[in-house]
């Protein structure tokens, strides 16, 4: 495995409490993300420095580009809502999980044909945003469908991680945090669908799987709960690059920028101590670009 030595700042002290859900907009050029147990949405502008939070009443788990670039589909603990940043509307759209409320929303991620997927696992978070034991298999994977209808596809996720298309839109990966690993599925662009999982890498020693970002040429880049790091997994499912990070949570990560080759990296200060930087956002500069975020179809 080699150590890469990419350049890596930290762009936002924002003393994140979970950090999550990071997603470029490149319309106005920014970069949105969660505070999961601080119940925020932020966005920061690499052109001004410039930063904004918005508050919700719940966690908030993760985020998508629509069709309509003044609206973000996003992932509340409890329901899926549209929003619009700059009149801060809130819109209901669907509900993926109403009978399990010792559950909550966790990442998620549109496919090439515009349906929103997303995990669920038990409950971590308290009312206060503290954390509070969880456990079990009690997660589900499901696709959200533009007319809100909800399916279920998959089970027994202690934490679901992780939600990527390959390049070629042939192959879609999801994990399991607590089982610290990575499935692959086949995708159906055309049916929306997947099928036949089987473990794409499992029992890396740096950490837990969190969140991945997919660059152009199909490798996934794996942030490490707990591992200081990001994983370089080769389209072989073979573990080959690390990036060592400044700090132990590594959360999640997208690529943005105009060229699409700056890696926007969300942590967590949760869980950790002696480490002044957890809970930033961080910039890493990548020789690969990775791939235009897809869009939910909305009306």
């Amino acid at each position: 495995m080699t150590t890469l030595t990419n350049k890596i700042s930290c762009v936002v002290e924002a003393h994140n409490l979970v950090g999550e859900g990071p997603l470029w907009h490149p319309e106005s050029e920014c970069v949105f993300w969660t505070d999961i147990n601080g119940f925020k949405i932020w966005r920061y502008s690499p052109a001004t420095g410039e930063t904004a939070a918005w508050s919700f009443s719940e966690p908030v788990c993760s985020l998508s580009l629509t069709t309509d670039p003044e609206r973000l589909l996003v992932a509340l603990g409890s329901a899926v809502i549209i929003w619009r940043p700059e009149t801060d509307e809130r819109r209901p759209f669907a509900r993926p999980e109403p009978n399990i409320p010792a559950n909550r929303m966790n990442d998620g991620a549109t496919d090439p044909s515009g349906y929103f997927w997303v995990g669920s696992m038990a409950n971590n978070v308290g009312q206060n945003g503290e954390d509070v034991h969880a456990g079990g298999f009690t997660g589900s994977l499901f696709r959200v469908a533009p007319d809100g209808s909800v399916t279920v596809w998959d089970d027994g996720f202690g934490i679901t991680n992780t939600l990527e298309w390959s390049p070629d839109r042939k192959t879609f990966y999801c994990g399991c945090s607590v089982k610290n690993v990575i499935y692959a599925y086949d995708f159906d662009e055309a049916t929306h669908s997947i099928r036949n999982r089987r473990v794409f890498f499992e029992g890396a020693e740096r950490g837990l799987p969190d969140g991945s970002a997919m660059d152009a040429d199909g490798w996934l880049w794996n942030c490490r709960f707990f591992g200081k790091c990001i994983l370089g997994v080769s389209p072989a499912g073979v573990i080959e690059r690390v990036i060592e990070m400044p700090v132990s949570n590594i959360t999640n990560c997208v690529f943005g920028g105009k060229d699409l080759k700056t890696l926007y990296v969300t942590t967590a200060s949760m869980n950790s101590s002696g480490e002044p930087l957890a809970g930033s956002l961080f910039a890493v500069e990548m020789e690969t670009g990775g791939l235009v975020g897809s869009r939910f179809l909305v009306s």
